[in-house]
C-alpha cells in the first residue's frame, strides 16, 4: 500500500467485505473510490477474489494489494464501526446515493408490488436485518428517515449481507411545520398505492385474517420509539402479528420485517 492511503471523512464511508463491496459496484449504491484487497488471497489465486479484482477493473476501480496487518490498521485509524469479518478486502467509498420518494412511490404503483417505511430505527444491526429480510422478500424499495442509521454503512451493509446496497432507498421528507406525516400518508394515496401499518390497536387486524390490496406501503416502526401515532392514525389498514403466548414484549423490527415482509410476498407472488 502507498503512502497516499485514503483516510475517511464525513463525506466518505468505508465497506467491508466482498459481498458489501460487490453490492456496491454492481447496483452503484455509492461511488467507490479505491479498494484494498489482501495480497494472500491474491496469491492463492482464489477464483472468488480475482473475479472480484475483473470486476473491479471493469468498473474503472483502484485496487490495492496489500498485506493484511495495513488493512486492519487502516480499519483500526478510520473506522470505529469496523468488525472483524472484512475477509481481506476494505472499500473507501462515497455517500449512498438515494433515488426520491416520488421515484419510489412510482415504482411501487407501475410494479404493482409494496414498498416499506422503517420508522423510528435507530440501530445500524436492526436496520441492516431489517432490510435484509424485505429485499429477500422482494420489497419495491424502503423509505428512511433523513436521519437514519446508515450513517454507519459498514455496519448495515454487513448485517444486511448487501442488502442495503443492492435495494431502492429513498429517505423520508422533513416533518416540520408544513408537510406532517399524515401529509405524506396523503401523497402515498395520491399514487393509488394503499397503506397498511403494524401496530397492535383496539381495531387492528390480524395478519392471518388480513388480505393486502396492493401496491401497497407497509409502515413499521422500531422497538423503543414505536411507529409515528400520525402514521397509525392515517393509513387504510392496521395489522398486527398475533402471539400464541402471553409474551407482552414488542418484536424486534426485523422480525416484524421478515414476517410481515413474506407475508406481503406470499399473497403477492403465491397464486391461489
Amino acid at each position: 500500500m502507498n503512502a497516499n492511503i485514503f483516510e475517511s471523512n464525513n463525506s466518505m464511508c468505508i465497506l467491508e467485505g466482498m459481498i458489501s463491496v460487490e453490492a456496491a459496484v454492481k447496483y452503484k449504491s455509492r461511488k467507490v473510490d479505491i479498494c484494498y484487497v489482501d495480497a494472500a488471497k491474491v496469491k492463492k489465486r482464489d477464483r472468488k477474489v480475482l473475479s472480484f479484482l475483473k470486476l473491479l477493473r471493469e468498473n474503472n476501480i483502484s485496487a490495492e494489494i496489500c498485506d493484511r496487518e495495513i488493512i486492519d490498521a487502516f480499519l483500526d485509524k478510520n473506522d470505529k464501526d469496523a468488525g472483524n469479518t472484512h475477509g481481506g478486502i476494505v472499500a473507501v467509498c462515497g455517500n449512498r446515493r438515494f433515488i426520491s420518494a416520488e421515484a419510489l412511490l412510482e415504482k411501487t404503483a407501475k410494479e404493482q408490488g409494496f414498498s416499506v417505511v422503517l420508522d423510528g430505527i435507530e440501530d445500524p444491526f436492526n436496520l441492516g436485518y431489517s432490510v435484509r429480510n424485505l429485499y429477500a422478500a422482494g420489497v419495491c424499495g424502503i423509505f428512511i428517515p433523513a436521519r437514519n442509521p446508515l450513517t454507519s454503512a459498514g455496519i448495515c451493509a454487513r448485517s444486511s449481507a448487501g442488502a442495503s446496497e443492492m435495494c431502492d432507498i429513498a429517505t423520508l421528507p422533513q416533518f416540520d411545520g408544513t408537510f406532517s406525516q399524515a401529509d405524506f400518508v396523503s401523497k402515498i394515496k395520491e399514487y393509488g398505492i394503499s397503506t397498511v401499518c403494524a401496530a397492535k390497536t383496539a381495531d387492528c387486524t390480524e395478519m392471518f385474517s388480513f388480505s393486502p390490496k396492493f401496491p401497497a406501503v407497509l409502515f413499521i416502526g422500531g422497538e423503543k420509539r414505536g411507529i409515528s401515532p400520525e402514521f397509525v392514525e392515517n393509513c387504510d389498514n392496521i395489522v398486527s402479528i398475533p402471539y400464541f403466548s402471553d409474551a407482552r414484549f414488542s418484536l424486534p423490527a426485523a422480525s416484524t420485517a421478515a414476517i410481515l415482509g413474506f407475508e406481503l410476498a406470499r399473497h403477492r407472488f403465491i397464486k391461489k
